[in-house]
């Protein structure tokens, strides 16, 4: 998957909306593959917010359609636009049998976010004041897609199987335990990070970020560790800056998840830091990017 796309220079509202069409259509077509996958896997409740989403997708295709405003030196066509429209889905991703619910929604989120990075990009370089209030109702748009997403992407974080990340995950219900799960997540992430930006070369932005984030997360397992020895199991996974980037977002919704559960006020108050930090985390390599944080 890219990490992002270079937006094409927009110079009318009339121009913005040719884009905007082809990307909602685009984001449909993605969103009606997804709900199919997810009928298959018999997760109707995810295919049928999909479908949901796709409908919404296509009515506010129509809807540009309808509105779009004349232009007669320029006009307004929809099959051929003069850039190629940006991959709103991942297609390995998309067509890979561990397409779990929860990283459908992933994947869909991060996609919703680099479309309110490309309509974000537009408001602050629009030619003329038509165009840039344009581009701002299309990334408030965006942003309420991506918020029900995270919602449900939550939801399904909790319903998911313990995987590699964190064997036998558990509510924690004392905040020993909580130290304890922090200490060997953090420090799991922390290793695949490092061994991530390691495998990026040196005018790579991003590597210099991962390291970063990698030493802050070993720092913090080592805390939670309170002097005891932290170990792990070896990543199997190949370093890839998507994986980099959902290792974050997971553990995102594991705190929020602990927070918003958990009956200690101590483990609350701790897992909304911990969450904080990862939000900082994901927006170190975003901004990189170029995309938006959580």
């Amino acid at each position: 998957m890219a990490s992002g796309f270079a937006p094409p220079e927009i110079g009318s509202a009339a121009q913005l909306m040719a884009m905007a069409h082809a990307l909602e259509q685009e984001a449909a077509r993605r969103y009606r593959e997804l709900a199919a996958r997810m009928h298959l896997r018999n997760e109707q409740p995810l295919a049928d917010l999909f479908q949901f989403l796709a409908s919404i997708e296509e009515k506010h295709a129509a809807h540009i359609l309808d509105s779009a405003p004349p232009m007669p030196a320029q006009p307004f066509v929809t099959g051929q636009i003069s850039w190629d429209v940006p991959e709103n889905f991942d297609e390995e991703e998309g067509s890979s049998r561990r397409l779990t619910p929860y990283r459908a929604l992933a994947v869909a989120v991060r996609n919703e976010d680099r479309a309110f990075a490309f309509y974000s990009y537009i408001v602050a370089h629009a030619p003329d004041d038509a165009t840039r209030q344009l581009a701002e109702q299309l990334a408030k748009d965006e942003l309420d897609h991506a918020f029900l997403l995270r919602r449900e992407r939550r939801k399904a974080f909790r319903r998911q199987p313990s995987d590699d990340l964190a064997p036998g995950f558990h509510l924690p219900s004392t905040i020993e335990e909580f130290a304890a799960l922090t200490a060997e997540t953090e420090f799991r992430v922390a290793q695949y990070h490092r061994r991530l930006s390691e495998t990026l070369t040196e005018s790579d932005p991003v590597r210099t970020i991962f390291a970063e984030i990698a030493a802050e997360e070993e720092r913090c397992a080592r805390q939670a560790a309170g002097g005891r020895g932290v170990q792990s199991s070896p990543w199997s996974l190949e370093p890839a800056i998507d994986d980099g980037l959902r290792l974050l977002e997971e553990q995102f919704d594991r705190y929020m998840d602990i927070a918003g559960r958990a009956k200690d006020e101590k483990i609350v108050e701790e897992a909304q830091r911990l969450a904080e930090a990862t939000v900082r985390h994901l927006s170190m390599v975003n901004a990189s990017l170029k995309q938006p944080a959580l």
